[in-house]
């Protein structure tokens, strides 16, 4: 008897496994004119919005040193169990997190420093809604990284895609600042006012 009853709960977990893993929630896909994919780990997939690469800005003035890059993360079951316990452990709200399907991530690379700041992060559901939001203005030398770092990884290639694109992305943040005067053309301007007088 007691084998039968096996034989028929194995039977069932056979047939409704498989079910129950396709209603699971699944995330919108990020399109693909949009978003640059560049890897996968063993708890992500690595993404940056390509369309929203600016140089950063100083009171208008577009400062090609610095690098204002949107990224996503979406995450595999392992990281969002992960992220799910973590919340738990720390009494934060649970709140949607059964569809949790990534994050977003505001970048600030600085150039000349080798570095990234990590102005936001913001956890999202599979609709691309956000859970939550924080704001950890973490900043991470490259240089101090291992090149088997995934993150480190990751950075360099949106460096790389920046490299490659710059009149694009410098033709983007001219839609919202402008670039420094030249100093030496006003110079130049000046000589010139006087030697005519």
């Amino acid at each position: 008897m007691k084998k039968i009853l096996t034989l028929v709960a194995f039977a069932l977990f056979v047939t409704f496994t498989p079910f129950v893993a396709n209603c699971a929630p699944k995330s919108l896909p990020l399109p693909p004119h949009i978003f640059e994919w560049v890897q996968s780990s063993a708890r992500a997939g690595y993404w940056f919005n390509k369309k929203e690469i600016y140089y950063g800005f100083n009171n208008g003035i577009i400062d090609k040193n610095r690098l204002t890059v949107p990224i996503m993360k979406v995450y595999d079951d392992v990281q969002i169990e992960e992220v799910i316990t973590k919340r738990r452990w720390h009494d934060q709200s649970l709140a949607g997190y059964e569809i949790l399907a990534g994050a977003a991530e505001y970048l600030e690379f600085n150039l000349s420093e080798k570095s990234v700041l990590i102005k936001r992060h913001e956890e999202l559901d599979n609709t691309w809604t956000v859970l939550s939001s924080e704001m950890p203005n973490r900043k991470i030398f490259l240089n101090k990284m291992s090149d088997k770092n995934v993150e480190k990884n990751f950075y360099n290639a949106i460096l790389d895609y920046a490299d490659k694109h710059k009149e694009e992305i410098l033709e983007r943040s001219l839609t919202k600042g402008k670039l420094p005067a030249d100093k030496g053309s006003k110079k130049d301007q000046n000589t010139k006012v006087k030697s005519s007088r």
